[in-house]
């Protein structure tokens, strides 16, 4: 009895540390169904072509292509690298490519009146609030900033934790990605 119990435990201690050490999404993998909260910011819906006010999907947006921006409200290399967001944004939009791909922040811990506050200081893209952390925990809980490119099936086509060095070979292959 003892051999089968040792057994049990050491087979649940590999399956618990293997499930830890997956770490947040990369490319290639699927994302985990998620389920985002209504938009606090007016306007924001609209964006992704959603309806104001409604619990939405990957799969509700618009376009074929998410590009999910993970970030703390107080985290000092999310605000940094919001300006660079800001100029990707607006050179999608130049670009023509924002019937294709789109932006969506999600603002791990963070409550609707935080996002209500930084979004316009800080992000001209919406911004969600995943005020449980329940986004964040599906996602394996990935440091700030952690960006990712997905489809709206949840397929992961592009996964950095960090500062992107380098805007103008991102935005190439979002070009790429998206034509």
């Amino acid at each position: 009895m003892t051999k089968r119990l040792t057994m049990a435990l050491l087979l649940t201690a590999a399956l618990l540390c293997s499930q830890a050490l997956a770490g947040p999404p990369v490319a290639g993998e699927v994302l985990p169904p998620l389920t985002i909260a209504p938009l606090a910011v007016e306007g924001d819906s609209a964006i992704l072509g959603l309806k104001d006010n409604c619990v939405f999907t990957l799969a509700d947006i618009k376009t074929e292509y998410v590009l999910i921006e993970i970030l703390g409200v107080y985290c000092p290399v999310c605000r940094e690298m919001s300006s660079s967001l800001t100029r990707l944004y607006k050179r999608i939009r130049k670009a023509r490519l924002d019937d294709r791909i789109t932006m969506l922040g999600i603002a791990a811990g963070a409550t609707p009146m935080e996002v209500r506050y930084v979004r316009p200081k800080d992000y001209v893209f919406p911004v969600a609030h995943d005020t449980e952390f329940e986004i964040h925990k599906a996602l394996a809980e990935p440091k700030t900033p952690y960006t990712m490119i997905v489809d709206r099936e949840g397929k992961v086509y592009y996964a950095h934790l960090g500062i992107i060095p380098d805007f103008n070979a991102f935005f190439q292959e979002i070009q790429n990605l998206v034509k």
